[in-house]
């Protein structure tokens, strides 16, 4: 029996199935997970984003009202430095009552009249300090200030600027400047004119408990944890004052901000909110700018969540909303791949019932699991169809014997008819020899001189015995074609001396019978490596076809030589040609043009197929070319050397 056809594997049923009803299982929960996990999270960061924007909101609020009941402390008791007798001791006991870290008095010039100047100090700098200007106006000022280190020490002496040294986690100064709450308070004379003025401030810088209250103010007591909220004050890009943790955890001190917060607020004096990287921790921060009261950005105003409590807030929501879909999904799950089990493991029973059927079991249990209705009934189907093949098997089988019998005696037939077509082909051979022989003795005179009626008899009986020795040697070429005997037997040979000549000399009767002129082009030496046996058969057919069917009295041309490496033969000759449209129907076995100048020749139409099997034996080719009414042309070509012969036919 044959085997089945090779069947290309492409993705079964089953795992189609399986992709795609977990597919439509799978990815709407995937889709709804993702999307409830992203929102979820945005959820979280959003509300707790909120809430940190409203309470940098109330620290600032509260952070300039503090600011402000300072300053309307002082400006209260402002009267009292008036009045004093000594102005330096009023000075220092209203700077311990109110809490501040410097208060000074001045002269309206700036010149030192009270306070913790430093001794030999200068004028002070009225018109570069915003909030004293303002105060020169006649009026209270107030607003956050940065005093330099020099102005520092010139306010409150070394150990002013030493108090606002801050220096960061290295030992190394970060910033030597200070910020203050700064205020001014001016003492005017008769006529309402501004004599002196009091002023000083708070010193921001290493003020936890500041930025403590603000923080519990908004974000609770001490109870509330570590990671409950910070609140910083910057003078620049530096913390001075923070309660947010640093790596050894301390307070932070000396640290500075991220870049991005820092070119946002203190490059463009924009506020800032969203995650930030706060010392080593991302915190959901907001940043505010701090400007001196001329508008110049001199620090900045931090409230900052640390984003990990939500973190663990926002995994614990997706946790609880997950569980469900999660459930929901692997329900799903089962239930596809029970759905495909149910329908693929009927079309699998089938499946290997089909290839025993292939390897000739035909009696095998055929059990089909219940499924649903389309699948039984196509399982029922499967069944009948089943059985008809295995009848038609065991008809197809009978009939194949009784063909295999037929073609037995058909081919032992052709065997009998190859046999008997070889045996009276070379029986007639011997005996065409002779007569040709006798014919052209009596032709050229050895028995007396004929009438020329018998001349003209004798001619065409020789014309018919060459046609019939034409047609016996086609015949006896085929039986070796049909038998395997035509094998190349290649050498080493000279085409000339082989295969040129001893053709010529064998066809040249025919061309001397029909008065035909013979031209002979080929090089004196042609080394090739070929068959010469097989080239001379193939030759001889080229050139008992140009006497045969040239024209009578014409010319005939055969042109050997070397081209690329090919041999190239051509036999032209003149006369009717044939049809181009039947060129390659020549070389057909048993194929003859029928026309008005070829019903008068026999010919077998074997010729030209040998000789195209002998050109497929050289790796060659054979093909013809014609001129109706003018000329045909019959080509051979082969490689000289490199060919490798055909397999027999």
């Amino acid at each position: 029996m044959n085997a089945p056809p090779a069947i290309v594997h492409h993705n079964s049923i089953r795992t189609v199935l399986v992709v795609t009803v977990l597919a439509f299982a799978l990815v709407p929960a995937v889709v709804i997970g993702a999307i409830g996990v992203r929102g979820l999270t945005a959820s979280v960061s959003h509300e707790a984003q909120q809430r940190v924007d409203r309470d940098l909101e109330i620290v600032a609020t509260s952070f300039g009202q503090r600011l402000g009941r300072l300053a309307s402390s002082l400006e209260v008791a402002a009267s009292r430095v008036q009045r004093a007798e000594s102005r330096d001791e009023a000075v220092a006991a209203l700077r311990r009552e109110l809490g501040l870290s410097v208060l000074n008095l001045c002269d309206a010039e700036g010149r030192p009249l009270a306070g913790a100047h430093a001794p030999g100090a200068g004028p002070v700098p009225v018109d570069r300090d915003p909030v004293l200007r303002q105060a020169l106006q006649g009026r209270a000022a107030w607003g956050t200030v940065a005093l330099d280190a020099g102005r520092l020490e010139q306010e409150g002496g070394p150990a002013l600027r030493q108090a606002a040294r801050v220096i960061d986690a290295e030992g190394v100064e970060a910033t030597g400047a200070g910020l203050a709450w700064w205020i001014a308070v001016p003492l005017t004379g008769p006529g309402g004119r501004v004599e002196a003025l009091l002023y000083g401030g708070r010193l921001l810088n290493h003020d936890p408990a500041l930025v403590d209250a603000l923080r519990d103010l908004v974000f609770g007591g001490a109870e509330a944890g570590p990671a409950r909220g910070a609140v910083t004050l910057f003078l620049g890009d530096v913390r001075v004052a923070t309660n947010v943790p640093g790596v050894d955890g301390a307070r932070a001190v000396g640290t500075r901000v991220s870049e991005p917060v820092r070119e946002a607020v203190l490059a463009r004096g924009a506020s800032y909110a969203g995650e930030a990287l706060v010392v080593d921790a991302w915190y959901l921060s907001a940043y505010r700018p701090l400007a001196e009261p001329d508008g110049r950005v001199v620090g900045m105003l931090y409230v900052g969540l640390a984003r990990a409590p939500y973190d663990a807030m926002s995994r614990d929501l997706i946790v609880r909303f997950l569980a469900p879909v999660a459930a929901v999904a692997l329900l799903a799950v089962w239930g596809a791949l029970y759905i495909v089990n149910r329908i693929t493991r009927p079309l699998r029973v089938l499946g290997e019932s089909a290839a025993r059927l292939a390897d000739g079991d035909w009696d095998h249990e055929l059990e089909v699991p219940p499924s649903y209705v389309e699948l039984e009934h196509l399982a029922g189907v499967y069944a009948g169809m089943r059985e008809a093949i295995r009848r038609r098997d065991l008809e197809l089988r009978e009939r194949n014997r009784e063909l295999s019998a037929a073609n037995e005696q058909l081919a032992q037939s052709n065997r009998n008819y190859m046999q008997t077509l070889g045996f009276v082909t070379h029986e007639l051979k011997a005996p065409l020899g002779a007569m040709q022989m006798l014919i052209g003795t009596l032709m050229e005179g050895h028995a007396g001189t004929l009438p020329e009626p018998a001349s003209r008899l004798l001619l065409r009986i020789q014309r018919n015995c060459e046609e019939l020795q034409d047609m016996v040697r086609d015949y006896l070429d085929l039986s070796r074609l049909e038998h395997g005997e035509l094998v190349a037997s290649r050498a080493e040979i000279d085409l000339a001396r082989d295969v040129v000549r001893p053709a010529v000399e064998n066809t040249a009767i025919f061309f001397r019978s029909r008065d035909i002129a013979l031209e002979v082009e080929c090089p004196e030496a042609l080394p090739a490596v070929a068959d010469p046996g097989l080239l001379r058969i193939a030759l001889n057919n080229f050139l008992t076809n140009a006497a045969k069917y040239g024209r009578e009295k014409g010319r005939a041309r055969l042109t050997v030589h070397a081209e690329r490496g090919e041999a190239a033969l051509c036999l032209w000759n003149e006369g009717p040609g044939f049809p181009p449209e039947t060129a390659e129907r020549l070389f057909e076995k048993f194929f003859r043009v029928r026309d008005a100048h070829t019903h008068a020749r026999r010919g077998s139409g074997i010729g030209l197929f040998t000789v195209r099997r002998i050109a497929e034996l050289h790796g060659g080719r054979a093909w013809a070319e014609s001129e109706p009414g003018a000329w045909a042309a019959f080509h051979l070509r082969f490689p000289l050397r490199t060919a490798e012969p055909a397999p027999a036919a």
